[in-house]
């Protein structure tokens, strides 16, 4: 036998355990093919040699790898001619960077390579085809991404320290006297967390604990409730991260395209007075959706809660630094420090304080996370630079267009938001943010309208992917417990996502015309 057909035979028997494992959530089910057989390998490595094993890992990559990067290749490629065709209007830079444009959303979509590489690819194509070094690798180092970098840091000490288990526990107590009360608490409780530090943090932070609420109760024998409460989580650290600019990395992305591109700059108390009554509105919505589509009928139910140790040193002091971080960025607007700076200012005191170690964030801190924004930035800016945003803006201003007879310009913001989110339901919230929001402020400054309102919109709408598990960290983390299914997110989220485009709409023609005047916009 070749060793081509034993390695595709040994694969074949690794398949047959796969289920069972699936079944005990060894290995996460729905996960891509190449991700799953690679996991399989490495758990079954007793049944193979080191060098067999090694071998078969490098072949699933090379041959997935080569397979995904030759079909893009091959539609991006059809997609340039067509351009070269028919796209009038469009200069051939603005061919090639918007060619570009597709290939590098392709390859994170597909993940075909590591997702910081492609980042540092986008950095390098660019310069290929012609663009300066600085244009194409200055905002890699931009205010955006360090403003993300240390919000990173700032979360990561206070999960180390245990202080946000402290937090939560203390504040979740007084809402577990009923099933009722237990999903508007945890709505509540992940809404307050998630406006301040990241959204799949307090995600991560949350799941655990009112799972374990569920297995004191009663609450894990009745399958409507338990997904009326996992999806609370979900659901509330979605809408709750557009309250501020740290509460998502979609923000921080408007934020940057904002600035970068246009020169205009948006303050920390400037997007809190736009956005977070927002999601103050959604809280109760949230809550009575989930109880009505999953048909929860109130009960009270019997927890019983161990008491809550004191607050020690390192919990107090990593508390302080958020504490302090928080108000340098509500008092942004006049200290003359940027987002940026306050986060990273934050972020070196949970370090020298002794909270983290510098080996804490070297090991654990997803620095790549830092060459994928700045690569969206920089992309963003190209797109803007050459003509192509333009060009897209101008086919979507048109759709619009097309009836603004019967809304005129409200017609315009529906549009925006219908495809933000149509997109952000099936990529990540980040993601379509980083595809959107150059399109959307083209459009924006076509149309006349306030930019600022565009980037908030554009942001705020990438945060209703209520619809499928993977289009926010948080559905993605708590789909992983098991307990909902892909049908439960369509259930649920359908109603949430036309709940929550009728909010933004109401907030943009009425109550924004108002707060504008407040917040200098």
């Amino acid at each position: 036998m070749s060793p081509d057909k034993e390695f595709e035979d040994m694969l074949d028997s690794l398949e047959i355990v796969a289920e069972s494992m699936e079944e005990e959530h060894i290995v996460p089910t729905r996960v891509d093919q190449l991700k799953r057989r690679r996991t399989l390998l490495s758990l079954q490595s007793d049944l193979l040699d080191s060098k067999a094993r090694q071998h078969a890992i490098y072949r699933l990559y090379f041959n997935s790898t080569f397979r995904k990067f030759g079909a893009g290749f091959v539609i991006v490629s059809f997609i340039h001619l067509l351009l070269f065709l028919f796209a009038d209007g469009l200069s051939d830079a603005g061919r090639n960077v918007f060619t570009l444009f597709l290939f590098i959303i392709y390859l994170w979509v597909s993940e075909t390579f590591p997702l910081p590489v492609t980042a540092l690819m986008a950095g390098v194509a660019l310069v290929l085809l012609g663009e300066e070094r600085d244009d194409a690798f200055s905002s890699y180092a931009s205010d955006s991404v360090f403003m993300i970098l240390g919000s990173l840091i700032i979360a990561q000490g206070i999960s180390k320290s245990g202080a946000e288990k402290l937090i939560i526990r203390r504040l979740l107590g007084p809402f577990t006297g009923s099933n009722y009360s237990l999903i508007f608490g945890t709505i509540v409780i992940c809404s307050f967390m998630a406006a301040i530090i990241p959204d799949h943090s307090v995600a991560a932070i949350m799941l655990p604990i009112v799972l374990t609420i569920a297995d004191k109760t009663d609450i894990r024998k009745r399958p409507n409730e338990m997904i009326a409460l996992v999806l609370a989580v979900a659901f509330s650290c979605s809408i709750a991260g557009l309250a501020t600019p740290s509460g998502g990395a979609r923000n921080v992305i408007a934020m940057g395209f904002l600035e970068e591109i246009y020169d205009i700059r948006i303050s920390y108390v400037q997007w809190v007075i736009l956005a977070a009554p927002l999601t103050i509105a959604l809280v109760p919505l949230v809550f009575i959706t989930l109880i009505m589509v999953n048909s929860v009928s109130y009960r009270s139910i019997d927890y019983y809660s161990d008491p809550t140790h004191s607050i020690d040193d390192r919990q107090l002091i990593a508390l302080s630094v958020l504490g302090l971080t928080f108000g340098l960025f509500l008092t942004s607007g006049f200290n003359g420090l940027t987002l940026g700076t306050c986060a990273m200012i934050g972020g070196i005191l949970m370090h020298v304080t002794g909270v983290l170690e510098w080996e804490d964030s070297r090991q654990r801190l997803r620095w790549g996370v830092m060459f994928i924004y700045g690569a969206a930035l920089t992309m963003g800016k190209a797109m803007v630079k050459h003509g192509a945003a333009d060009w897209l803006a101008g086919g979507l201003y048109r759709l619009a267009d097309y009836g603004s007879d019967l809304g005129g310009d409200m017609v315009v913001v529906l549009v925006i938001i219908v495809v933000t989110v149509m997109l952000t339901n099936v990529m990540s919230d980040g993601a379509a943010a980083a595809i959107l929001v150059p399109i959307t402020l083209a459009v924006g400054a076509a149309a006349g309208f306030n930019l600022a309102f565009i980037a908030i919109i554009t942001a705020i709408s990438t945060a209703f992917a209520f619809m499928t598990s993977f289009g926010t960290p948080p559905n993605l983390i708590v789909q992983a417990s098991g307990i909902p299914k892909s049908t439960d997110f369509v259930r649920n989220g359908v109603p949430l996502i036309i709940i929550s485009v009728l909010m933004l709409m109401a907030a943009q023609n009425y109550y924004w015309d108002i707060a504008s005047e407040w917040a200098g916009i």
